[in-house]
Formats: C-alpha cells, sequence, structure tokens
C-alpha cells in the first residue's frame, strides 16, 4: 500500500467527540453499528483531496475547489468508507502509526471492497498504545480477550499508581445474528450473554471486521474510569 504525500492526522479517542453532523465527516463516526466497508483510492490521477465539513465551511462537502483540503491520498491508498453524503464517503485513512485522518472523499474515486464470505477474526488485534485484542478460533466460537488501560503513558500517573485498566473475556459464536462480519455481546455474571442482555451496567461491545481492520465499540463500562476498547485495531505480529 502506497503512503500519501500529505496527510494531516488526527489521534482523538471516539467516546470524548460530540455526535457530528449529517454534513460532518470525523473519526466518531466510526462505530461497530454502522455499515462500512473497505476500499481503496483508484489508479486514477495522482491524489484524492479530502474536502472539508459542513461544520468548516458553508456549502461543503461540495466539488468546489473551496471546499478542497489540503490533506489527500494517493492511488492504492486503504481506506474504512462509511456513510454517503451528496456524492461523497465518509472515510478513514489509518496510518501505519496508528493515527488515523478521517474525512469526505469523493465516492467517485474510490472502489469499495467485497466483505469476506467467510471472515477471519483469529490474530493479535491492536489499536493505539493502551487497547489490545486476542482473538481465537475455538470450535464454532470466537474466544475473544482483551486489555485496555487509560493512563499508562502517562509518567505521573503511573508514578502515583493512577493507571485505570480494563479486561475482558467472551466467548461468541462465530455465526451470530448480525452477520459473519459483525460480534456483538454483553459480558455479564454468567459469563456471555446476547447484546441487549444482562445487568445495563455490564461491558457491552460491538466488533466489525472491515478489510484488514477490525472496528470495536463499546459502551464505557468495561473498565476503569475513562477505560474504553473502542478503536480501529490493526493485526500485529
Amino acid at each position: 500500500m502506497r503512503v500519501p504525500v500529505l496527510v494531516v492526522l488526527a489521534f482523538l479517542p471516539a467516546a470524548a467527540l460530540a455526535e457530528p453532523g449529517e454534513g460532518d465527516c470525523r473519526r466518531e463516526s466510526f462505530t461497530a453499528g454502522e455499515p462500512l466497508e473497505a476500499a481503496l483510492v483508484r489508479n486514477e490521477g495522482t491524489r484524492l483531496p479530502f474536502v472539508k465539513n459542513a461544520a468548516d465551511q458553508e456549502g461543503c462537502p461540495s466539488a468546489a475547489e473551496t471546499c478542497r483540503e489540503r490533506a489527500y491520498l494517493v492511488p492504492g491508498n486503504g481506506v474504512i468508507a462509511g456513510r454517503s453524503h451528496q456524492g461523497f464517503r465518509c472515510a478513514i485513512y489509518i496510518a501505519s502509526n496508528g493515527q488515523a485522518r478521517a474525512g469526505w472523499l469523493p465516492a467517485a474515486g474510490l472502489i469499495t471492497l467485497p466483505a469476506a464470505h467467510d471472515p477471519d477474526f483469529a490474530g493479535k488485534w491492536r489499536a493505539g498504545p493502551e487497547q489490545s485484542m486476542s482473538i481465537r478460533r475455538d470450535g464454532g466460537n470466537w474466544q475473544l480477550d482483551g486489555q485496555a488501560t487509560y493512563g499508562a503513558q502517562d509518567p505521573e500517573r503511573l508514578r502515583r499508581g493512577a493507571v485505570n485498566i480494563g479486561d475482558v473475556s467472551a466467548t461468541v459464536a462465530r455465526t451470530g445474528a448480525d452477520g459473519p462480519t459483525r460480534l456483538a455481546f454483553t459480558v455479564g455474571d454468567d459469563g456471555t450473554l446476547p447484546y441487549d442482555k444482562g445487568d445495563e451496567s455490564a461491558c457491552r461491545m460491538r466488533m466489525q471486521l472491515v478489510g484488514p481492520w477490525l472496528v470495536v465499540t463499546d459502551n464505557l463500562r468495561c473498565g476503569g474510569a475513562n477505560v474504553t476498547f473502542t478503536g480501529i485495531y490493526r493485526r500485529t505480529p
């Protein structure tokens, strides 16, 4: 995969930001409960610029030159593509270091890839320095084990012993009601439950496999204060 010549990156936790408007495409637009697709930038031209949000400039997103961002992708770059709006796709590019750039891209400049018929969740996954997930096959189930922290990268919190932690372990059927590329569950006192079952304070999690990415969204009840597994994960060795 080719690296873009110029791309402005932002690394922000999805849970910390407000819900984007209809004409806005931001990092928090990408949740495991939304329909997402893997896509590639077409091999036409030399670059595909991001386009401004409605909140950033009136009349955007549009094909007008004034709506073009300085950041762009190049042919062959892979993205996660979400909802459509007036000929544009809300998309996010994940750099090799885990940082991300979300924004509108012209839909005509993307080729969407078909979802896997037999998706493979197995592997070791990581989203940033404080979130990891291990998934393996266990008969007809997926066995998931995850760890997340808040403050582990802060030397002062480490010194004070103020790092918050979260652990999750679940056994989920490989062929669930949400489709082969989606997992949804609750971790309760009696083990793994359907997503809408169990106590309101229980850890609930959705996962969606999108090309090489694993999109995870939780309800902020899967660990200590500010701990979340929400993020976009990539496989690690």
